[in-house]
């Protein structure tokens, strides 16, 4: 029988995601590391494991990235920097409604992702395209 108690690592680890932008298992170690010296990076991927599979934050493999958490799990798409890495939420435009079909050509669907790709206003910026153009 899996072991669903809230513990105060458990709290840590959700607050500390709650806090950051999409990090990695490894970013968000390092981040809850310094709140909880004590904590143990295998137990940081395996209650960020637990909460994926349970719906409490979200998995996300962007394309060119290691994975990366969310802790809003409400329908939304990303978008992925390809330069720096940085990713943002992206809502309206009439994703949600998108990602939140349950069946579709006779399967039954489980998750949905969007993801855009591409250069993010700083990045931009940096290459001297800054005047938003390609947004």
């Amino acid at each position: 029988m899996e072991n669903k108690r809230n513990t105060e690592q458990k709290r840590i680890i959700l607050g500390a995601l709650a806090a950051a932008d999409h990090p990695t298992a490894s970013e968000l170690y390092e981040s809850v590391r310094l709140k909880n010296p004590r904590i143990s990076r295998a137990t940081v991927f395996r209650v960020l494991g637990q909460f994926a599979d349970d719906g409490v934050v979200r998995r996300l493999n962007l394309l060119g990235s290691d994975t990366r958490f969310d802790a809003r799990t409400a329908p939304h798409a990303h978008c992925h920097c390809i330069r720096c890495g940085r990713v943002t939420d992206v809502f309206g435009g009439g994703f949600e409604e998108a990602l939140a079909v349950s069946h579709i050509a006779g399967y039954k669907v489980f998750s949905s992702e969007i993801e855009f790709s591409g250069l993010c206003p700083d990045c931009l910026a940096a290459e001297g395209e800054g005047d938003n153009r390609y947004i």
